[in-house]
């Protein structure tokens, strides 16, 4: 045994050497990964508060820095021609400039998010009558109620800045409306959709311009 050890001991050591660097470099991978994860930006869309139109919407940021968000979108799909209308809910209706004296989340939900923190955007219902306030092919009417819109479902779009990422990045989250009067809703998947490809960045800068 010794000496088969001995007559091969070069080749041996070449084995020895590839077998610790392939474990140095699945190691270094592991880490490199576990980089990548933690300097990528993590924004949650979440219902809170039941299963109804009333419950809120809440915006989480769940990344290692603080995230800017520009803008967010809603965007509301009709049973009765399957068209999208997409608007701007970033800022509050009700809101003055004056308000934003002291407090300028008084008046926009724009504005820094610092990690771990999260925002309230109202109820679902809010929302929806916003949007269509400013849509003129949805009714507005806010003493009829909310199965006039015909809403088969909706989607929420937060587009932000995170600073490790450069450019603009975005969050986004679909919810079905259901019920005999469309007042329940879910959403359709488990998590919130990262949008962070190119196609997807370039799509988010277009709807930055568009509020321009």
């Amino acid at each position: 045994m010794w000496q088969w050890i001995n007559q091969n001991a070069q080749a041996l050591s070449f084995l020895a050497s590839v077998a610790t660097l392939g474990v140095w470099l699945f190691y270094a991978h592991l880490l490199f990964a576990s980089f990548r994860r933690q300097r990528k930006a993590r924004i949650l869309i979440n219902q809170g508060w039941g299963q109804q139109v009333d419950s809120v919407c809440l915006i989480s940021n769940m990344s290692q820095e603080p995230i800017y968000i520009h803008s967010i979108l809603m965007t509301i799909r009709t049973h009765s021609d399957e068209s999208e209308y997409t608007e701007s809910i970033t800022d509050f209706d009700s809101a003055q400039p004056s308000d934003s004296h002291d407090r300028p989340q008084n008046i926009t939900r724009q504005g820094p998010l610092n990690a771990g923190e999260q925002i309230n955007l109202g109820t679902f219902r809010t929302l929806i009558r916003q949007t269509a306030k400013r849509h003129k092919n949805l009714n507005a009417d806010e003493k009829k109620p909310i199965r006039s819109l015909e809403i088969k479902n909706f989607k929420i779009t937060v587009i932000a800045s995170y600073g490790p990422e450069g450019g603009v990045i975005g969050a986004q989250r679909k919810f079905i409306v259901r019920g005999e009067d469309n007042e329940l809703m879910r959403p359709v998947a488990t998590t919130t959709k990262r949008m962070a490809k190119r196609s997807a960045r370039g799509r988010l800068n277009e709807w930055l311009e568009q509020q321009l």
